[in-house]
């Protein structure tokens, strides 16, 4: 039979052989190595191409005839600069140096290229419905008194 006190030397043991491991894990994974796995990612799969197919995907609810002057107005109006910048910190912020490579791998890849490039209209087909959904549980939603 195990006592309190030796399931807490056991579990102090564990505890410190996972911090010893995730110590490890971080020394490889250090901030200028993150950066650079975060720009060969968006040298792979640009911001510029990814704003691109945003505003082409949002030029579907214009017109027609006003659709290439919308295109013009927001290329000129957004800043790639800014989202080029808050991508790489939210990279570099949320993902592993191995994370990084494989999805640079994935998206340099031919299939991940095509996945890519059907992203967007699988985006534009999926998005509605979780908007719709989500709306439909919000009004189901209890008022509050």
């Amino acid at each position: 039979m195990r006592t309190p006190a030796r399931r807490n030397v056991v579990l102090l043991i564990a505890c410190l052989a996972l911090a010893a491991n995730c110590q490890s894990v971080l020394a490889d994974d250090d901030l200028a190595d993150r950066l650079a796995a975060a720009r060969r990612y968006m040298s792979v799969v640009p911001v510029s191409r990814m704003l691109d197919d945003s505003v082409s995907e949002l030029a579907k609810q214009v017109p027609d005839e006003k659709r290439a002057e919308f295109i013009r107005q927001m290329h000129s109006i957004l800043s790639i600069d800014v989202l080029e910048r808050a991508t790489l910190n939210a990279m570099v912020k949320v993902f592993t140096v191995e994370e990084l490579n494989a999805l640079s791998d994935f998206y340099g890849s031919k299939a991940g290229r095509s996945a890519m490039d059907k992203f967007g209209i699988y985006m534009a087909e999926i998005v509605p419905v979780f908007q719709q959904e989500i709306q439909r549980a919000l009004q189901q939603q209890p008022r509050p008194r």
